[in-house]
């Protein structure tokens, strides 16, 4: 902006000196006509002339009187020019200004335009207070990935209209990159009126965009930060709605969060690890840790489930709930779960060849044309059978793209990979996925086995579903098995696999202990 300006100020210079000397030219010619007059010098120029007629003097002082009269012209042309190219100057500044402001696809006020509207508007929150609503969409990146980035160009532009048509016309709405959108609401603060004007906002993302033959839902997470004295400038108030924006983002579902004083301690926490998680990738430190799978009818060990943990500098554990997520949403999920299963399969290539083992997928990863190959890759690389692995995908993940995940499903199945459903009731559409998917195992969430023993309904949901699952011809698998009541009731149930503390936490290598199967079996309360 300091050098926009300081252009302007060069050019309506340089116009000052145009103008200064075409009237220091006149002024000239009227000390000159003065003169002139003064000396008699039109006689005195005759009696010359006079005197010389063979030398054409007069000729001579004829052009030389006439000259002024083309030298005004041409003065007065450039005089034009010099305007006319002020103008379009001052025209292409303005429109270079504008561009520096103005989002060049949307056509929305920037980030850089954004701040400078926050920080004008704290000037006055005092009597005039306003919130920030710093608007993420759900699924821009799976957009891009499964339609190409024009359709994800043509989201961004009606994100941007719906967002302009639900607010009032003092609202600012500008793109600040990427999928992230801001709306500054004027004349609200705290109440009823300022939930309801977000409740407006989030309700927008509710319907389908239609984006040429394209129908796509694309939900947001909004965090919003009121104007008050802690945001004492832009970038504090753009901090505060971006950490209410990831706690809402971190619930899994469309809505929005109100900051409240200690997020931004959260938000930098989470910062640092997104910082230090590239390079932790890189060197090894995303460790796998090993749970065993439960044959829960015979005691023995199936396999083991592999999680994720990164070992930190200090020697501490980082749990996956904490980096996934951000993995997940930097785009490091992919080398995170190829550098993980590498991992494992090289540390439990001397483990019992009966031995399965279990990984999750995420949903970021569906996307990924190489997966597969990948995979196979790796598993060539490290000796392990394909057979010998399975890859689990959560319930929620599946409803963004259910035809996605049907050819995903079906290219491991036919490279001999099974695929379990986990997380098995905790989303809405469980039985479509059953009917519609080709699973190999589902997995019960361990929120109906936790108090199964004195829970009538988790008791009639794990029977009710263990029914279902053998019906269809799929393995059962029941998380969260912690005491021999549970154990004993869902092998009761004809459950097939067990996983939980009740026969060992998650360890590293050199920490699994494989106990024999008679010891499991009295643990399971069998033999």
């Amino acid at each position: 902006m300091v050098q926009d300006v300081s252009k302007r100020e060069r050019l309506d210079f340089g116009a000052l000196l145009l103008r200064r000397d075409t009237l220091a030219a006149f002024v000239l010619f009227f000390v000159a006509l003065g003169l002139s007059i003064w000396f008699d010098g039109f006689e005195r120029i005759a009696a010359v002339l006079d005197s010389n007629k063979a030398w054409y003097a007069d000729e001579v002082v004829a052009a030389m009187l006439l000259s002024p009269l083309s030298i005004t012209f041409v003065a007065v042309r450039i005089l034009g020019e010099a305007q006319r190219e002020l103008q379009l100057r001052q025209a292409a500044e303005a429109k270079m200004n504008r561009m520096a402001l103005h989002d060049p696809l949307t056509g929305l006020p920037n980030r850089r335009n954004a701040e400078q509207a926050i920080a004008d508007a704290l000037r006055t929150a005092a009597d005039k207070p306003f919130a920030a609503l710093l608007i993420d969409l759900n699924r821009y990146r799976a957009v891009n990935d499964l339609h190409g980035h024009v359709t994800g160009d043509l989201l961004l532009l009606e994100v941007g209209a719906r967002l302009q048509d639900a607010t009032e016309n003092d609202a600012f709405v500008g793109h600040l990159g990427g999928d992230e959108f801001l709306v500054l609401l004027h004349g609200v603060s705290d109440g009823d009126q300022l939930i309801a004007n977000v409740q407006t906002i989030s309700q927008t993302f509710d319907d389908a965009f239609q984006l040429g033959d394209v129908s796509i839902v694309a939900g947001a997470s909004i965090g919003v930060a009121v104007a008050r004295d802690c945001a004492s400038d832009a970038r504090t108030l753009l901090t505060h709605a971006d950490a209410a924006m990831h706690r809402c983002k971190k619930r899994g579902a469309n809505g929005f969060a109100f900051f409240e004083p200690g997020m931004e301690f959260a938000a930098k926490h989470r910062a640092e690890i997104e910082a230090e998680l590239r390079s932790a990738i890189e060197e090894g430190r995303i460790v796998p840790f090993y749970q065993p799978l439960v044959d829960l009818q015979s005691g023995g060990i199936l396999g083991y489930e592999v999680l994720a943990r990164w070992r930190l500098e200090d020697g501490g554990l980082c749990m996956p709930d904490e980096f996934i997520p951000i993995a997940e949403e930097t785009d490091q999920i992919g080398n995170l779960f190829y550098a993980l299963l590498r991992r494992a399969m090289q540390e439990v290539s001397s483990w019992s060849p009966q031995f399965r083992y279990s990984l999750n997928l995420s949903a970021i990863q569906f996307t990924d044309e190489w997966l597969v190959e990948r995979i196979l890759q790796i598993l060539v690389e490290t000796g392990m059978a394909p057979g010998r692995l399975e890859l689990e995908i959560t319930e929620s993940a599946i409803d963004d793209d259910v035809e996605n995940v049907r050819k995903l499903i079906a290219q491991l199945k036919a490279q001999r990979i099974s695929v379990a459903l986990d997380d098995f009731g905790t989303g809405y559409s469980s039985l479509r996925h059953l009917s519609e998917l080709e699973f190999d195992t589902l997995k019960i969430d361990k929120s109906f086995v936790m108090d199964l023993d004195s829970n009538a309904a988790s008791q009639n949901i794990v029977r009710s579903v263990a029914a279902l699952a053998h019906s269809l011809g799929l393995r059962v698998s029941v998380e969260g098995v912690e005491n021999q009541a549970s154990a004993d009731i869902v092998r009761q149930y004809g459950c097939d696999i067990g996983q939980g503390y009740l026969f060992g936490h998650p360890a590293e290598t050199e920490c699994v202990i494989i106990p024999r199967s008679e010891k499991l079996l009295r643990s399971a309360g069998g033999g």
